[in-house]
């Protein structure tokens, strides 16, 4: 039941949608399949189906992949001999028990460490009585309150089938293997009916190690998604070397799923990782702009900024203005940047496009330090907004000759324009620093507006 909640959990997030019948129909194939090879039918489906609407995986789902995980019917836990009320404080043999029969059928203790299934204890504490009040509330027990008294022992011996009264054993024709398996099916699928009911009422959740494995197998899928549109996009035949990646990828994917599905979390986040980075250059090789790629821009940039600010200073020092301030500034500056670029490298990209930024910060402050040339500034702002002028002209060409839906790259232009319009204004105030920031922005928003198309 662990395996089960995982599934069900994991796939809400996924965009796929399973549909009921189309499982319907390779249901003679599914049965046949072993676990460790369960991803399979997985990648299929989430491969073929696709839709815009919000995945709903229904209980038919879980029951038949627990069918293929198991293949059998599940075993029986021994019968419990209950003769006091159990609720919390209570310890005893008796009480371990209930854990191991409540784990059994799905209600789990929890789901690693002490009460999970094989670490059963004899403490009646506040995980076994939430447990019992799911089994209650599933069992139709009412108040669901978590105590195991009179009325939940009557229950828990007529699921059991104890009895007192000798049953007569009539004989009845041994059913063929196949039969068996169709009644074993039908009376796994009726009594993991009620399981599923319980499991999604009950309040445990993944561990963090599995929230982790899920979050990054999805990470994996949405750039396999865009690696796929972006060689689908691409004029003429993609690059070989993107198509390798791309396959890499998807056999990365399936052992990350596989992984998930044995509840080897930390093996599953790294396939998945493994995943992302293939996809990721597969999108590369196809004419994709990645992330890295943009970050990297944005590094050089900060880079050449440091390099032109050194020319400020030391034109200041030949004036004989006092640098000292300026210089500690971009020298650190300059470390900062070595930071950003080891970031990249490491694939730490949050970390190096802050450090960018941080050390781009640190340059207008060296600036700022000298005093700034009034000049330099002014030239420097006139030619931000000439730039932020081209990038608005080029996007408006590319508007004009799409022939997609241009909405959002026109608010985004519309955006651009503003900010040119303010960056004008500040140049006019002879607010130069404050002109060259806005126009720099009004650049920045143009070519988001093009990488909308």
């Amino acid at each position: 039941m662990i395996l089960v909640r995982n599934i069900e959990i994991f796939f809400k997030d996924v965009r796929e949608v399973f549909l009921v019948e189309t499982l319907a129909l390779f249901y003679n194939e599914i049965i046949t399949i072993k676990r460790n090879r369960l991803y399979q039918i997985i990648i299929f489906l989430t491969h073929s189906m696709k839709s815009s609407k919000p995945m709903f995986l229904g209980s038919l789902f879980a029951v038949m992949l627990v069918i293929v995980i198991s293949n059998a019917a599940p075993a029986q836990a021994a019968t419990c001999s209950f003769t006091k009320t159990l609720e919390v404080g209570v310890t005893g043999e008796d009480v371990r028990c209930l854990q191991k029969y409540l784990n059994s059928e799905g209600f789990v203790i929890a789901t690693t460490g002490v009460g999970a299934p094989g670490k059963e204890t004899t403490q009646y504490g506040p995980a076994t009585k939430a447990a019992v009040a799911s089994w209650q509330s599933a069992n139709g027990i009412s108040p669901a309150v978590g105590t195991f008294g009179a009325v939940s022992r009557a229950k828990y011996l007529q699921l059991a089938g104890t009895t007192t009264t000798p049953v007569p054993v009539i004989p009845t024709p041994t059913p063929t293997v196949s039969e068996q398996m169709i009644e074993s099916y039908k009376s796994q699928i009726a009594s993991l009916t009620s399981q599923l009911a319980a499991a999604k009422a009950s309040t445990n959740a993944l561990s963090s190690e599995a929230k982790k494995a899920k979050d990054a197998i999805k990470k994996a899928i949405e750039m396999i998604e865009d690696a796929k549109d972006e060689i689908e996009d691409a004029e003429g035949t993609p690059a070989e070397e993107a198509k390798i990646n791309l396959e890499d990828a998807e056999e990365d994917l399936a052992d990350a799923v596989d992984s998930y599905f044995d509840e080897e979390f930390a093996d599953a986040v790294v396939s998945a990782a493994k995943a992302y980075d293939n996809a990721e250059d597969a999108f590369g090789d196809a004419g994709g702009e990645t992330r890295e790629d943009e970050i990297e821009d944005r590094i050089d940039r900060v880079s050449d900024e440091v390099d032109e600010a050194w020319n400020d200073v030391e034109d200041a020092d030949d004036d004989g203005e006092d640098v000292d301030e300026s210089e500690d500034l971009l020298e650190e500056a300059e470390d900062i940047v070595e930071k950003a670029y080891d970031a990249l490298d490491d694939g730490d990209y949050d970390e190096a496009e802050d450090l960018a930024k941080e050390a781009s910060d640190m340059v207008d402050d060296a600036i700022d330090a000298i005093g700034g040339d009034s000049k330099k500034d002014k030239e420097n702002a006139k030619d931000a907004i000439e730039d932020a002028k081209d990038a608005i002209e080029d996007a408006q060409d590319a508007i004009d000759d799409s022939n997609k839906n241009t909405d959002d790259a026109e608010e985004l232009l519309d955006e651009a324009q503003d900010l040119l319009d303010d960056a004008e204004d500040a140049y006019d105030d002879e607010d130069y620093d404050e002109a060259q920031d806005l126009a720099q922005d009004a650049e920045e928003a143009a070519n988001d507006a093009q990488d909308e198309l």
